[in-house]
């Protein structure tokens, strides 16, 4: 689908969203329905403004790859945002700065060779350094979570932090499709999931980021990670909680909010 939006209204979007992702305070819905393309257009006007405070580009998240996921958020393909290095965690606590967090244990795919299509799931494996257990923390900077498809994309696929454990393995040391994953939040389990459960398994995500990355102008680059979409449904992650999630075959990570965290009601 095409712009439906011209400049000024991208930059006057895109400056909300960015404001909103700085100070922590939501900013309101767009006035009118974006189309998915519109979205893009405005996620990159903020990642421009985000460049100069959050370091570069180091990778990808694909979002919306699960039915559950599209069920609660109303949309209904996948996505992908721009992940920057200063996002990118060690496990532990989280800053207070997020809004309304919520967490996704996924699989990520650090590439140790360039992918241009067409790309199959072995040829994703073939370029494949190593698969990282994460888990993505989401947020939406559109008061009350009020996303639709563009929206979602133009607030950068909801992308808010990556938090990864330092464990690896070798794509040959696992079956992705496979890989189970238990959430638990504040010792209670809450949610379940398997790899199938991305678009049939995280390569296919990969895959697919591969083809519509191409049909965008760009490329997946050795180096080059990619966060492939959550293996269960949103987990609320409130002011005091710890979210751990458990990988069969990769160890756990674990993550928490501060107990007094910022108000961000208006």
């Amino acid at each position: 689908m095409s712009r439906t939006i011209d400049a000024t209204a991208v930059e006057e979007l895109a400056e909300r969203l960015y404001e909103a992702y700085r100070t922590g305070e939501p900013t309101d819905p767009p006035a009118r329905t974006l189309t998915v393309a519109d979205g893009y257009a405005v996620q990159q006007a903020v990642l421009d403004r985000r460049a100069n405070t959050e370091g570069p580009p180091v990778g990808y998240k694909v979002g919306f790859t699960a039915a559950a996921i599209q069920d609660e958020l109303g949309v209904d393909e996948p996505a992908y945002g721009r992940v920057l290095a200063e996002t990118v965690r060690g496990e532990g606590r989280l800053d207070d700065t997020l809004i309304e967090p919520k967490v996704e244990p996924e699989l990520a795919f650090r590439l140790g060779a360039p992918l241009d299509p067409p790309v199959t799931p072995a040829d994703v494996l073939a370029a494949t350094a190593s698969v990282v257990p994460v888990v993505e923390v989401v947020d939406s900077r559109l008061r009350d979570w009020a996303v639709d498809a563009g929206s979602a994309v133009a607030d950068n696929a909801l992308a808010a932090r990556v938090v990864q454990c330092g464990r690896a393995a070798a794509p040959t040391e696992l079956d992705t499709e496979l890989e189970a994953v238990s959430v638990r939040r504040n010792g209670e389990r809450v949610a379940t999931g398997i790899g199938a459960d991305v678009l049939g398994g995280p390569t296919r995500v990969v895959a697919w980021l591969a083809e519509t990355l191409a049909d965008h102008g760009t490329r997946l680059a050795a180096g080059d990670l990619v966060s492939t979409g959550s293996l269960t449904p949103l987990v609320a992650l409130d002011p005091g909680d710890t979210v751990e999630a458990r990988f069969a075959s990769l160890g756990s990570v674990t993550v928490s909010r501060p107990e007094q965290a910022r108000d961000s009601s208006p």
